[in-house]
Formats: structure tokens, C-alpha cells, sequence
């Protein structure tokens, strides 16, 4: 611990126990004054409104999680877990986000809701300002804030703080079979329950479910499967998408075949003799830092021996922001579109993301 988080609970504990000292009982019947005060029935407890008359117990990479309460300040991590959390409308719980440097922009539409909100890192994980904070609940995921000597749901938990991992990065501490667009999907449904919201979040968890089940049924029958390498950065060895990253859920969803399937991560490094052999027909380019969209196609452009490659030749880009290509609420939007590109004599629906209209301030 910190020297500063060790501070912190210091003082909480000497607060408890001066608490603790003026709630001492004077000697029975004994008022301040030494005289004998009529007998009284000692107050009962306070109920906890936040404890949960059954535990909840959910399934987070493979090992059930219980929760004893229901969480009333919250942090999140990165920019597509912060997207989610504020999709369910759960930005009045919220009490510090991190993982959002300015190369990774939220929705316009969602950035209201984050004014007021205290932004506790740029960058990693920090755990002495989670405690600060108070914070009783952090959804975070591994790669996406949480990592071994870092920040854990271990480290948390010994310090009273609920955790949850997102589902897609559990592909570092367990074998999956696939990644799927659903897999969000029971992310927002599992974080509902967690907070109790489930009948306020079932509407807007069944409007991305629907777009889900449109594109299925507007792709059936399809025998056509270009082939697509996703560039995220890299010069000397390109960082892509293996076979259970996000965007291998989108571009199934989208009758697409990721070249780099075969690798058994979800944000790994490629190579550029593969990318070469494979001949990809659509280059999905992830827009976030520098070099910006257009520095990254322009590099591979420029690189000779991509010449040859079908997708540079025939100029078949396909870009999306970084928090459309990770897990969120976007990522049925960004199939929808891809298909569109992809297969554009089926007529794919494209329906916006529903966002939900930023909380109004309590009076």
C-alpha cells in the first residue's frame, strides 16, 4: 500500500474508533448527571440499503464471483467499458474514470454525462486514487486496465472493493472457445444485475439484440467471405487481431474472414509475410494516436512490398475508432457497417447505437 493510501486508512480507523468511544454505554441506569434515568430500549441498527438479501453470484472468467452488495460508487477503465457503463445509464454511480487519454475520444454524445465526473489516470490503473475515491466497485478488464503487478480483482478485493473483468479479456487467464457479439452483450447484462437495474437496462441490452438478430438474418445464406486484416499500429511488426479479439466477432457478423484467426489472442502481433500471403481484400484500420487513419494507409501504401496485396490495390479501407473496435455498445453499429462494405448487394440495415440521454442532476 501507498504511503498515502496508508494515510487514508489511518485516519478512517481513528475516526471508527472515536465513534466507537462516544457511543459507550454509561453504567446501567445512570444518566450523565449520576441519577437514575427512566430504562430504554436501545435503537436497532439501521438497515443497509446497499446489502443484497441474497448474494449474487455470477460466472467472470471462469470462477464464480459473489456479490454482497449492490455498488453505489463505481469506477471505470478505458473508454469502451466507460461507453458501456454509461449505455446502461449508470453514470449517476460513477465516481472517477481512467484509461481515456485524448487518443482514445468517447462519443460525443456520452461526454455530458463524463463532465463532472473526476478523471483519476490518463493512463493506467491507479489504485491509491480508486481508494480515495471510496470506490466500492471498478470494471475494468486484463490489457484494459487490469494486469499481474498492477492493479488485480485480487488487490481490490483486499481492500473491500467489488471488481468485474470484462469478457473478452478473460482470453488471458482461461481457454475460450470464440468471441461473439454477445459476449457485450452478457457484459452489460451481468453489470445490471450487479447494480440491480435489470428492468431499466433490459430495454436498451434488447435493442442491440435485435440489430444482432437483423444482420444474422439479413447475412443467411451468404458463401462469400472476403478476407480482412485488421491494423491497429506498428511499423516493423503489425499489432492486429487474432481469433478472439472483438473485432473477429464483427467481422464473422459481417460474413468476413480475418486472416489472422488462427491466433489464439485477442490483440497479438502479426507479421508482414502473412499479411502478404493471405492477400487480404478489406484492411480494417483502428483510427486512434499517431499516426492518425490516413498516416496508417498511407504508410501501408507506401510500403513496397504490400504492393501486390488485393486490399491496398483495390484501396479497401475500412476505418473504426478504438472504441469501436474493443468491446462496447458500438460494436453492433460497426458489424452493421462492415457488412455494408462488405457484401453491399444485401441491403444491410444500419441502425445508431441508443444511447440513453445523460441523467438530469438531482435538485
Amino acid at each position: 500500500m501507498t504511503p498515502r493510501a496508508f494515510r487514508y486508512f489511518q485516519h478512517a480507523l481513528a475516526a471508527a474508533a472515536a465513534v466507537a468511544l462516544l457511543g459507550c454505554d454509561q453504567p446501567a441506569g445512570q444518566g450523565a448527571t449520576g441519577g437514575t434515568a427512566p430504562a430504554t430500549v436501545a435503537a436497532a441498527p439501521a438497515a443497509d440499503p446497499g446489502l443484497r438479501a441474497t448474494p449474487l453470484v455470477i460466472d467472470v472468467c471462469g470462477q464464480p464471483q459473489r456479490y454482497d452488495r449492490v455498488p453505489q460508487r463505481a469506477i471505470t477503465h478505458d473508454v469502451n467499458i466507460t461507453e458501456m457503463f454509461l449505455f446502461l445509464g449508470l453514470g449517476p454511480r460513477l465516481v472517477g474514470y481512467s484509461g481515456i487519454p485524448s487518443r482514445k475520444e468517447i462519443s460525443p454524445e456520452l461526454m455530458t454525462q463524463l463532465a463532472k465526473v473526476p478523471k483519476l489516470s490518463s493512463q493506467d490503473m491507479n489504485l491509491e486514487n480508486m481508494l480515495e475515491a471510496r470506490a466500492d466497485f471498478v470494471f475494468g478488464g486484463w490489457s484494459y486496465g487490469f494486469r499481474p503487478g498492477g492493479v488485480t480483482p485480487e488487490l481490490l478485493a483486499q481492500h473491500g472493493v467489488a471488481s468485474y473483468v470484462l469478457s473478452e479479456s478473460c482470453i488471458h487467464v482461461q481457454k475460450r472457445e470464440r468471441v461473439a457479439l454477445g459476449d457485450t452483450l452478457a457484459d452489460l447484462r451481468n453489470v445490471a444485475r450487479i447494480f440491480d437495474i435489470e428492468p431499466q437496462a433490459q430495454p436498451q441490452i434488447a435493442k442491440l439484440q435485435a440489430s444482432i438478430d437483423q444482420l444474422a438474418a439479413q447475412m443467411q445464406g451468404n458463401t462469400q467471405h472476403p478476407r480482412v486484416f485488421v491494423f491497429d499500429s506498428g511499423e516493423k511488426i503489425p499489432t492486429t487481431v487474432g481469433g478472439f479479439g472483438m473485432p473477429q466477432a464483427m467481422i464473422d457478423a459481417a460474413g468476413g474472414s480475418n486472416i489472422f484467426a488462427d491466433i489464439a489472442s485477442n490483440w497479438p502481433k502479426g507479421n508482414w509475410e502473412d499479411v502478404i500471403t493471405r492477400d487480404p481484400e478489406w484492411i480494417i484500420i483502428i483510427d486512434y494516436g499517431r499516426p492518425s487513419a490516413q498516416g496508417k494507409i498511407d504508410f501501408l501504401r507506401a510500403k513496397p512490398e504490400l504492393a501486390g496485396v488485393s486490399a491496398i490495390r483495390e484501396q479497401r479501407f475500412f476505418v473504426i475508432s478504438y472504441a469501436e473496435a474493443t468491446p462496447g455498445p458500438r460494436n453492433v453499429n460497426v458489424a452493421q457497417r462492415l457488412a455494408a462494405a462488405l457484401h453491399p448487394d444485401r441491403l444491410i440495415t444500419v441502425d445508431p447505437v441508443p444511447w440513453l440521454p445523460a441523467a438530469e442532476p438531482k435538485p
